[in-house]
């Protein structure tokens, strides 16, 4: 305790080691500076990675077990081509775990089996070996391994086409005119009902997704699969009615707002006294609308942006009377005419309750009546009125039940731990696209096909499968992330089966899942040996995440450039620790006088060294200390400031397709011990030869020179 004490008291600034003190403070502030930028650096991309590894298992799995040129080879695989029980075609390996034989040739009725096959893999008891369903216990049979499950997959490719209708014609009782299509070639994977994980990579629902669903609801789908349609046709009011209760079974609107190009203000809701302020629009002396800002003190900002659209416009309080309505232009009261109407501008938020007795007579989603309750310049405005071209702004979306919904919505939906994608038969089946679509304009409701070719006697015939947009995923860093939609197991499975399975661009395997993702080295070596012992290892190959051949190389790079930024980090914190070097070389010559009393008084050479090397110590775990205080601050208020990067340089500063909508703000604590240890063990280093320099100095020399 005496040598720490000695040590603080050292470090204390004082005007009579003026250099001492300011060396000191720069060598603390260097530290911080240090400890502070590796901190933020190493906790931002560790939760980049963190996020984008978890992205990738929630589409694929920790492990993927992918057959081999074996299994393909194998008597148990080619043995479905020429089985008449297995109608002559080749089973996935779904179908190989559901069949109830594990052999079905028949001698009496198959073709012979040919010579040059190799000869099948047989049980104990001569049986042939079921290769699939053996694989499926060994898994299962693995101990210490939480949250254990497998499931097949299996990747397609397929032409996708998707029909955009966004015209609000919809919702004015005729057939929507502003048609567009999108097309896109495609990588087509199974979905996993039962993947735990997906939902981390799912996107949430908005609520333009809500407003395309209930104005498609109408729309037929009887020339869905047409490549240039001749106009909409319309449901029948029973089937639309029983739509519109499915949705609002599982919707409730809490508030709708007025459309981008304005809402006439209906003369029912219009107030029986009071004061409005607005925008009128003349044309000579006669008023031809008078449009209400959506926020009182913004009347001036509407009036620039009318006049800047070409329209003569004038300020005016708007008088409500009980028998009359007057407004004031130009110092002239005058009463308006029953002709004028009131716009409200686009954008004001209306709180809404919708009428029932409306979805039993309704016959399109602009029938629909809501109770509306706002406020417009400070008078409250209340009363019944018809959606019309409203839009829906806030609503509470059921997705989540308890046991499987009588109606399922037209969304992904969750019953307990599974997750769905839908399956509406007057629509298609519903099928999940990643962000990218959402991007290009896509809305979920958005119906089109799936097209395929499939080979007949003479050529290929292209068949084509309805389908609608369910939701959207974040794909990560997959590079075929832009391109991949997850679809039903039997959709994949009916376009897989019209091409060669053994094909090396279409996958098909088991993923494997557990809760530990840094578990995936050890369930790999422990499968590799079970399957060693089963005689199944040259049918698989067993990869972990981070040897998929579509994230690999992404992977090994990151990795890659953390090892770097680790070397270069640790060579930064000895860089700033150096400076503890000088500045206690001049505060031993400093203190010469000191130290040769303290030699003189008893001290020992140790005792001497010890103090020195604390305040080395001491430096570092105050940079330390103050720099992981500062990375705390930062990362708290990341988002923040990286906003004001962004608005500053006139661009985002991340790329969201990349980094996500928001960047990883926690501490690492991985990086904060590495950081930490090394600035304390550097600075111990840096004050080690000072610290001997000291303890070699003799107090009669030192005592003598003074």
């Amino acid at each position: 305790m005496f040598e720490l004490s000695v040590a603080f008291k050292y470090l204390i600034p004082r005007w009579r080691q003026l250099s001492v003190s300011i060396i000191s403070i720069i060598s603390i502030l260097v530290i911080s500076l240090v400890v502070w930028l590796v901190v933020v650096f190493f906790s931002v991309t560790n939760g980049l990675e963190k996020t984008w590894t978890q992205k990738l298992i929630a589409l694929t799995a920790p492990i993927r077990i992918l057959p081999t040129e074996a299994y393909y080879n194998s008597y148990y695989y080619q043995i479905d081509s020429i089985s008449a029980a297995s109608d002559y075609a080749y089973k996935s390996i779904a179908e190989k775990l559901n069949s109830p034989t594990t052999d079905p040739y028949d001698e009496t009725s198959d073709e012979e089996v040919p010579s040059t096959w190799l000869a099948p893999d047989r049980n104990p008891d001569g049986s042939t070996k079921d290769i699939v369903k053996k694989t499926f216990e060994v898994i299962s049979s693995l101990k210490g391994i939480p949250g254990l499950s497998a499931k097949d997959f299996e990747v397609t490719f397929a032409n996708l086409r998707l029909r955009l209708l966004r015209d609000d014609a919809a919702t004015a009782g005729s057939n929507l005119q502003n048609q567009s299509s999108l097309s896109h070639a495609i990588w087509l994977a199974s979905f996993d009902t039962d993947n735990p994980s997906i939902e981390q990579a799912l996107l949430p629902i908005r609520m333009e997704d809500l407003q395309n669903v209930l104005d498609l609801l109408p729309i037929s789908t009887e020339n869905i699969r047409e490549d240039t349609p001749e106009g909409n046709t319309r449901v029948d009011k029973a089937t639309f009615q029983n739509k519109l209760n499915a949705f609002f079974d599982n919707v409730t609107i809490k508030q709708l707002k007025t459309p981008s190009s304005g809402w006439i203000l209906p003369r029912a809701l219009l107030p029986k006294e009071g004061v409005l302020h607005a925008c009128a629009v003349t044309k000579g002396k006669i008023i031809s609308r008078l449009v209400l800002p959506r926020v009182s003190n913004k009347i001036h900002q509407l009036q620039q942006d009318l006049e800047a659209a070409g329209f003569q416009v004038s300020q005016v309080e708007v008088k409500f009377e009980e028998t009359k309505i007057t407004a004031t232009l130009d110092g002239e009261s005058r009463t308006l005419s029953k002709a004028v109407p009131f716009v409200i501008q686009g954008g004001l938020l209306l709180d809404a309750t919708v009428n029932p007795e409306s979805l039993k007579t309704a016959r399109q989603p602009s029938d629909l009546k809501f109770a509306i309750q706002f406020t417009l310049d400070q008078l409250p405005i209340q009363g019944i009125v018809t959606m019309g071209k409203l839009e829906i702004a806030d609503a509470v979306v059921q997705s989540n039940f308890a046991t499987d919904p009588e109606i399922a919505p037209l969304w992904l939906y969750q019953v307990k731990e599974s997750t769905h994608l839908g399956n509406e038969s007057s629509v298609g089946e519903g099928i999940l696209l990643p962000r990218s679509f959402k991007d290009a304009g896509v809305l979920i409701g958005d119906r089109g096909y799936l097209s395929y070719y499939t080979p007949t006697a003479s050529s290929f015939q292209e068949q084509r499968i309805p389908i609608y947009t369910t939701g959207f995923y974040d794909p990560g860093i997959i590079p075929i992330g832009g391109k991949l939609v997850l679809a039903s197991k039997e959709m994949t499975t009916l376009m897989r089966a019209a091409y060669q399975q053994e094909d090396k661009s279409m996958g098909t395997g088991i993923n494997v899942r557990f809760k530990n993702i840094d578990q995936a080295d050890q369930v790999k070596a422990d499968l590799k040996k079970a399957f060693q012992q089963e005689g199944l290892s040259k049918y698989w190959t067993i990869e972990t995440f981070r040897e998929f051949e579509f994230t690999k190389d992404i992977i090994q790079q990151l990795r890659s450039e953390k090892n770097l930024f680790t070397v270069l980090a640790a060579v930064i914190i000895i860089v700033a620790c150096s400076n503890i070097i000088s500045m206690l070389i001049i505060l031993v010559n400093d203190k010469k006088l000191e130290i040769g009393i303290l030699r003189s008084m008893g001290a020992t050479s140790a005792s001497i060294a010890t103090i020195f090397g604390a305040c080395g110590v001491v430096m570092g775990l105050m940079g330390s200390l103050i720099g992981t205080l500062a990375a705390v601050v930062t990362l708290k208020n990341l988002p923040t400031l990286i906003q004001l990067v962004s608005h500053l340089q006139g661009y985002e500063m991340f790329n969201t397709n990349f980094y996500g909508k928001t960047m990883p703000h926690e501490l690492s604590y991985e990086a904060l011990t590495f950081v930490c240890i090394s600035t304390v063990i550097t600075s111990l280093l840096a004050g080690i030869v000072p610290a001997v320099k000291a303890s070699m100095l003799k107090p009669s020399s030192i005592l003598k020179a003074e």
